[in-house]
């Protein structure tokens, strides 16, 4: 048998020490060293290519990781979904509140099933709040003074917890939120070290985007009360926050130059001047996160909506109570995304109005527009049921997502992705392709 060419290294057998000579075989030889490894920009703009237009689907990590019959079912109809609609990526649970929730064999078995069908990945890491680690480090867990009793959410996923390995636990009195949940501090290293390496092992994995959420302070529960181990109140709870974007960016883009960073911030933090109250502020993101998803979902806007008209688009003063908010989802998503939009864009000031009343003026626009970040808008729409929509006659199931689709794709066409907890989908509000 003939001995084999190594090209990459130009190592060959001396019976060969003459093929190279011929000048069709040195320009063949040429080509393959042209094709050297792509430069990191050359990568980054890729990415951003691949990117630009993600329509996804949300996936719990029990629908993705678990093989039986009923999860079995969920991911193959989501799927199959994904193939036969626009819908081209998926959104997976791999760290929840209650922690890491995965099982590595059978989630990169999916991957590469995903990877094959050219579906678009992006692991969703759920930030601050995180049950799994109290045992073994509560030194980087909210505290306080006295016992208050509210439960435990994270009981039934309790298997996610750490244990510390002489199997006593902590007696530290941890803060909860009104559901029972734990809260890291976020202005912890430590704390911020444990995110980071996950979210490195969640790259190795291969998923082509991360996508964090509670990426904030807790907003719910007796605030008031909570000790922080390490932050000292001295700075902001934006500013804190803005530090740990910036930390995620840098330490995450260096580990690969291309993975396409994203984060999900509460609706109200498009539409509010400033800080919302738990760290989420539009100016502070940047150019940290590819993409921004606020969650503009028409039945959380609890105080309404009210935005002041503009006349250069031919918009109207907005002046929805909570109840119009949810009889009228085109317009939150649009309006709610296109107040953003301008004020990444330079277009609006922080000062021009809060959004949480009444609003009879008209939009007050920079006359030389800076851009605050080139972050990309691709929002979460809900596709969950309200049984009272539906007897009031306002706007549900295929209809409802409809709009609020439109309303999206109106302000900006980089996609946007579907939320609905119980991994069904109205496939009729859906094109079909």
């Amino acid at each position: 048998m003939i001995g084999s060419i190594t090209i990459g290294v130009l190592s060959f057998a001396p019976q060969w020490a003459g093929y190279f000579k011929n000048d069709f075989n040195k320009a063949a030889l040429e080509k393959v060293a042209e094709k050297k490894e792509k430069t990191k920009e050359e990568l980054i703009a890729e990415a951003l290519e691949k990117s630009k237009e993600i329509k996804a689907l949300y996936m719990t990590a029990d629908v993705a990781n678990d093989q039986g019959a009923g999860a079995t079912g969920l991911r193959n109809n989501i799927i199959r979904i994904v193939e036969a609609t626009e819908i081209n990526g998926l959104v997976i649970d791999v760290k929840e509140v209650c922690g890491p929730d995965y099982d590595e064999r059978n989630l990169k078995q999916l991957l590469e099933e995903l990877r094959q069908k050219n579906i678009w990945t992006m692991a969703r890491i759920v930030v601050f709040k995180d049950a799994s680690q109290i045992d073994i480090h509560p030194e980087w867990y909210l505290k306080r003074k006295q016992i208050k009793a509210v439960g435990d959410g994270c009981w039934r996923k309790r298997h996610l917890r750490e244990i510390a390995t002489d199997g006593k636990k902590p007696n530290a009195i941890l803060w909860q939120d009104n559901k029972g949940g734990y809260w890291l501090d976020p202005a912890s290293e430590e704390a911020r070290n444990y995110i980071l390496e996950f979210s490195k092992k969640m790259i190795d994995f291969g998923f082509d985007e991360l996508q964090f959420d509670y990426i904030r302070f807790p907003s719910d529960g007796d605030v008031e009360n909570a000790i922080y181990p390490v932050r000292d109140g001295k700075m902001s709870k934006y500013l804190t926050m803005k530090e740990f974007f910036e930390f995620l960016n840098n330490n995450l883009k260096a580990y690969k130059s291309d993975i396409i960073l994203s984060a999900d911030l509460f609706g109200y933090a498009a539409i509010r001047a400033g800080d919302v109250g738990i760290g989420q502020r539009l100016e502070d993101i940047g150019d940290n996160f590819d993409y921004i998803s606020f969650m503009v979902y028409p039945s959380h806007y609890y105080s309404g909506l009210y935005l002041p008209a503009d006349p250069s688009r031919n918009l109207t003063v907005v002046e929805l109570t909570r109840a119009g908010a949810r009889a009228n989802p085109g317009i939150v998503v649009m309006r709610s995304l296109q107040s953003a939009r301008d004020f990444l864009d330079g277009r609006i000031a922080t000062t021009t109005y809060s959004g949480f009343s009444r609003a009879t003026s008209t939009l007050e626009t920079v006359k030389n527009p800076v851009p605050h970040s080139r972050a990309r808008l691709r929002p979460w729409l809900e596709d969950f049921f309200h049984e009272e929509d539906k007897v009031l006659g306002r706007p549900f199931g295929v209809d409802k997502v409809k709009m609020q689709i439109e309303g999206a794709e109106q302000v900006e066409k980089h996609g946007w992705m579907l939320w609905n907890a119980s991994n069904i989908y109205t496939e009729g509000a859906l094109r079909r392709e």
